[in-house]
């Protein structure tokens, strides 16, 4: 090998090295008021005490936990109450829930399972308050699979936002420089937390990405999935978490999208072959109030959601070849490349009587 070519290998080796101890610095806990705990974290949050962040491996299998099962208290292991408590918040059927045994080898991967509970309760059905579940990848992008909050929890202490900043940070410290994960195009309070909150960009919608869901949270409906992209050591990345840290991130306007061209179903594909340099998406204010209101309603919205954004952005769907369908081989993955990028989300209630959530898209190349 060339003298030269060696240089520039270790130049280039030497810049990477650089990038990750940056981002390390910037996605540190402390920086974000965690105190180091044994082998996690801990820190005091309003109305609830000591939270314990920890990561749970194959050992935690003699970590004795319990649950309340039909108002009796049955004796478990740690890891067994994290598969329980993923039918808890999900309401999925067992043959959906990740085991015990994938559960025992995903920090084997440079992935994380990472748990949050009450210092003073421990982790059990009374003290537990989150969970995150991830898997790593020898192509340095994390995969990110379920995240989890207590529901009398959820978006008021942000637990969320610091069970993802500590999965990033153990990614990056693992040889992960991004992070994917998929989740619900409807559900607004995720979109704020991925989009706003932690600075990822969504580039893509899988068409049905799990089949038809049967869980108590979502109905049995289709499974359409945008895909996060988390860039863990960007400069822009970075920026916003700490803007959000310091109460400084403002976000969009919600009158500043109002000049932005809207996306419909019946508009879809002449606006986007007007090709502005962004457009925008309103989804329900909230999808479980609307499955209540009618099932209906909610699952038209979401057939007119693919109409809306196929056009904009990259799609990707089963493909089936000629062939008996019952065969693994005769299926494969189409993929249709958009040229927009979803990189806010707005929420607006002074308008209306009820919120407004908007989905902001901006064109690759466009003027934002």
């Amino acid at each position: 090998m060339p003298e030269e070519t060696v240089a520039q290998d270790q130049d280039r080796a030497t810049v990477e090295r650089a990038d990750v101890e940056i981002a390390i610095a910037a996605l540190h806990p402390e920086r974000f008021g965690l105190r180091r705990h044994r082998d996690g974290w801990r820190k005091a949050f309003p109305g609830i005490g000591e939270v314990v962040f920890a990561p749970l491996g194959w050992q935690h299998a003699q970590c004795t936990s319990y649950d309340l099962v039909d108002g009796a208290l049955e004796s478990i292991d740690a890891l067994l109450l994290v598969v329980r408590l993923q039918a808890r918040v999900w309401g999925m059927p067992p043959e959906d829930l990740v085991p015990v045994n994938m559960l025992a080898i995903l920090p084997d991967t440079g992935g994380t399972v990472l748990v949050a509970y009450r210092e003073e309760l421990g982790f059990n059905s009374d003290g537990w308050l989150g969970f995150a579940i991830s898997a790593g990848s020898r192509s340095g992008v994390l995969v990110s699979h379920m995240l989890g909050v207590r529901e009398e929890q959820r978006g008021a202490r942000d637990l969320g936002w610091h069970m993802k900043l500590l999965q990033g940070y153990e990614a990056l410290r693992s040889g992960h420089r991004s992070a994917v994960w998929t989740y619900d195009p409807m559900r607004g309070a995720n979109a704020r937390l991925n989009i706003e909150k932690l600075g990822a960009t969504v580039r893509e919608l899988t068409l049905d990405k799990y089949g038809v869901l049967r869980s108590e949270l979502y109905g049995n409906v289709r499974s359409d999935r945008f895909t996060a992209h988390w860039d863990l050591v960007s400069a822009t990345t970075h920026g916003r978490l700490e803007e959000v840290r310091t109460g400084r991130y403002p976000g969009l306007a919600p009158d500043a999208i109002r000049a932005i061209p809207e996306i419909t179903a019946e508009n879809a594909r002449d606006l986007a072959q007007n090709a502005p340099p962004m457009v925008r998406y309103q989804i329900p204010a909230d999808i479980d109030a609307l499955m209540i209101q009618g099932a209906q309603l909610a699952h038209t919205w979401r057939n007119e959601m693919r109409d809306a954004l196929t056009p904009f952005l990259t799609i990707k769907s089963a493909r089936t070849s000629p062939g008996p369908q019952d065969s693994p081989i005769s299926i494969g993955v189409d993929t249709r490349f958009g040229a927009y990028d979803v990189v806010a989300f707005v929420s607006d209630d002074r308008t209306s009587n009820h919120r407004q959530n908007w989905y902001v898209r901006r064109r690759r190349g466009g003027q934002a």
